[in-house]
C-alpha cells in the first residue's frame, strides 16, 4: 500500500488527540471543511473509518486508536530523518528564536535552557517574552522558531499548536472575602464582584471570555492588566479578584491572598508549543528544544493533579 501524504496524518492525530474536529481544525490552522475533506481521504486510502461522530462527541474506531498508537511514534521519527537530513553537512553556528509568555519562562525555560545547551552547545539562543497574540503573531511571520504560549483560535494564521498543559482556572481572592473560605465557588458568584481581568489577545482572557458567554454572565471589570503579578497586586490591594489559570496563581502560604476551585463551568487555559505549520516540519534543534520545554513542564507539574475540563 503506498503512504498517505503526511498532511492527511498530521490532520488524524490532531483529531485523535484533540477529539474534537473544531479544536484540531484550530491548532492546524485550518478550516473545519479542510480537516474533514483530510480525514475523508485519509479513510478512503485505509479503507476503513476512523471516527464515531455525532453532534455531540468525536471518538476513535477501534483500527483509529491502533493507528493514534503507532503513528504518535513514527510520525516524529519521521520529521526527525527529514530534518537530520536536511541539516546535514550544514553550518551549525545557527541561532534559536524563542517566545514564551512571562509565566512560562519563568516556570519551564531555566530547566529547559540548561538541558538543551548541554546537549547543542552549538546553538546561540535568544528568547523573549510576549502576550499569546503577540507570540502567534511572531510563529506565523517566522520571527521566532518556536514559542509557549496559551491557545488563541488562529485559522488565518500558519501556526502548530501542540498542547502540553491543560491549566485548571482558580478564583483569586483575598482571605478575608466572603467567598475565601468556600471549596468551590462558581463563575456566576465569583462574577458578583468588581472584576481584575487581563488584557485582549491573552489566552487567559480567551478562556474567561468563553466562560463568562457560556452563563451569559458578563463580568463588571474595573481593570486589565498584562502581567498575573500586577492582577494579584491589585486583589492583594482590594481591588476586585479574579480567575487566573494555576500556574499564575499565588502560592498557597500567601500571607494575604488565596485560591479557590472555579466550578459551572471548569475551564482550563491549554498551554502548548507553536511552530510554524508552512511545510509540516521543523529542525531538528527545534524539536529538541520542543522536548526540553515538555520535559521541564512535566518536572514543574509533577505533584499537581490536572482537571478535567468542559469545552467553552
Amino acid at each position: 500500500m503506498s503512504l498517505p501524504p503526511p498532511r492527511q496524518l498530521e490532520a488524524f492525530l490532531a483529531v485523535a488527540e484533540a477529539r474534537s474536529f473544531r479544536l484540531a481544525a484550530d491548532r492546524l490552522g485550518m478550516s473545519q471543511p479542510a480537516l474533514s475533506q483530510n480525514i475523508a481521504q485519509l479513510e478512503a486510502h485505509l479503507d476503513t473509518r476512523l471516527f464515531d461522530r455525532s453532534t455531540r462527541s468525536v471518538r476513535l474506531t477501534a483500527e483509529a486508536a491502533e493507528l493514534q498508537a503507532h503513528l504518535s511514534r513514527l510520525l516524529p521519527a519521521l520529521r526527525d530523518a527529514l530534518d537530520r537530513t536536511r541539516d546535514f553537512g550544514k553550518d551549525r553556528n545557527v541561532t534559536l528564536r524563542l517566545g514564551f509568555l512571562a509565566s512560562a519562562a519563568v516556570k519551564y525555560l531555566p530547566m529547559a535552557l540548561r538541558q538543551f545547551r548541554a546537549e547543542h552547545p552549538e546553538v546561540m539562543v535568544h528568547a523573549r517574552d510576549d502576550t499569546a497574540e503577540g507570540l502567534f503573531a511572531a510563529i506565523h511571520e517566522g520571527t521566532l522558531d518556536l514559542a509557549v504560549s496559551s491557545f488563541l483560535p488562529h485559522r488565518n494564521k500558519d501556526v502548530d499548536f501542540e498542547l502540553i498543559r491543560a491549566d485548571p482556572f482558580m478564583a483569586v481572592l483575598r482571605r478575608d472575602h466572603p467567598l475565601a473560605t468556600r471549596d468551590e465557588i462558581t463563575w456566576s458568584e465569583l462574577l458578583r464582584y468588581d472584576f481584575i481581568g487581563a488584557n485582549s489577545g491573552s489566552g487567559t482572557r480567551f478562556v474567561t471570555d468563553a466562560a463568562m458567554q457560556s452563563i451569559n454572565h458578563p463580568a463588571r471589570t474595573v481593570m486589565d492588566f498584562n502581567h498575573f503579578l500586577a492582577v494579584a497586586g491589585m486583589i492583594e490591594a482590594g481591588m476586585g479578584v479574579s480567575a487566573l489559570p494555576t500556574v499564575n496563581c499565588p502560592s498557597p502560604d500567601h500571607p494575604v491572598l488565596c485560591t479557590v476551585r472555579l466550578v459551572d463551568p471548569v475551564v482550563t487555559r491549554d498551554l502548548g508549543v507553536l511552530t510554524r505549520a508552512l511545510d509540516g516540519s521543523r529542525s531538528r534543534f527545534i524539536q529538541s528544544f520542543r522536548d526540553c520545554i515538555v520535559a521541564a513542564a512535566a518536572a514543574a507539574h509533577s505533584d499537581l493533579p490536572q482537571d478535567e475540563a468542559k469545552e467553552v
